[in-house]
C-alpha cells in the first residue's frame, strides 16, 4: 500500500484529535481562570498542587503514549482481540498508578505545603485541593491513559471529541462555577466538581473499552 492512500484517512483522524485537544486545552485554561476569579489564595494553592499532580503522575504520561503505539500496531496487524486484551492491561495499569500517586499525595501533602512560605489562608486552601486531587488521581490516570493511548491509538477520535467537549464544557466548568460562586461549598469540593469530568469520563472510555466498538480499521 503507497503512503498516499492513507492520506486521506490520516487527516481524518488528525483533525479530530487536533480538535479534541484544543477544547481540552481551552477548558482546562477556563477551569484555571474560575480558581482565578476566586482569589490570590486559590491560585497560589492551585500552583502548589498543580505541580505535585505532575511529579506523582509523570509516569502516566509516558504509559498513554506508549499504549497508543503499541494498540495502533497491534490493531495494524489484525490482531483485535489481542488489541482487546492489551487495552485491559493499559487499563489496569492506569488504575494502578492512580493508586500509587494517591497514596504518595495523601503522605506527602503536608511535608509539600510546608516547602511554601503561604499564609494560614491559603495553606489550609492547598490541603483542601491535596485531599481533592488525590482522590481525582485515581481517576485522571484512567481517564489519561485511555484517552490518550488505547482509544486514540484504536483510532476512536470521534468518541473522544465528544467527551472533552460534553465533560469538561458542559460538567466541569458549571459545577465548578456553581461550587465557587453560587453554593459557596469548601476548596476540596470546589476542585472535585472543577475535575469532575475527569471522574465521569474515566467511567464513560472504561465502557466504551468494554464495548469493543472502540477498535477502528484503517483500509
Amino acid at each position: 500500500m503507497k503512503c498516499g492512500d492513507l492520506f486521506g484517512e490520516y487527516m481524518n483522524i488528525s483533525i479530530l484529535v487536533l480538535f479534541s485537544d484544543t477544547l481540552l486545552a481551552l477548558g482546562n485554561s477556563a477551569i484555571s481562570v474560575v480558581i482565578g476569579h476566586l482569589g490570590a489564595s486559590y491560585v497560589a494553592a492551585q500552583s502548589i498542587t498543580k505541580v505535585t499532580l505532575q511529579l506523582a503522575t509523570v509516569m502516566n504520561q509516558g504509559f498513554s503514549q506508549t499504549a497508543a503505539i503499541i494498540t495502533g500496531h497491534t490493531i495494524g496487524e489484525g490482531k483485535k482481540e489481542q488489541a482487546q486484551r492489551q487495552g485491559y492491561g493499559f487499563w489496569l495499569l492506569g488504575m494502578s498508578v492512580g493508586v500509587f500517586a494517591c497514596v504518595l499525595i495523601l503522605l506527602t501533602k503536608n511535608q509539600i505545603i510546608g516547602f511554601y512560605r503561604v499564609q494560614d489562608t491559603t495553606n489550609a486552601i492547598a490541603n483542601g485541593m491535596m485531599s481533592a486531587v488525590s482522590i481525582t488521581v485515581l481517576f485522571s490516570t484512567t481517564d489519561s491513559i485511555l484517552t490518550k493511548g488505547v482509544l486514540r491509538g484504536g483510532g476512536d477520535t470521534k468518541f473522544l471529541l465528544v467527551a472533552d467537549v460534553v465533560f469538561v464544557w458542559l460538567l466541569s466548568l458549571p459545577l465548578g462555577y456553581c461550587a465557587g460562586y453560587v453554593w459557596g461549598l469548601s476548596p476540596f469540593w470546589i476542585y472535585i466538581f472543577l475535575k469532575s469530568d475527569q471522574i465521569v469520563k474515566a467511567f464513560w472510555c472504561i465502557s466504551r473499552l468494554r464495548s469493543r466498538k472502540w477498535i477502528k480499521e484503517i483500509k
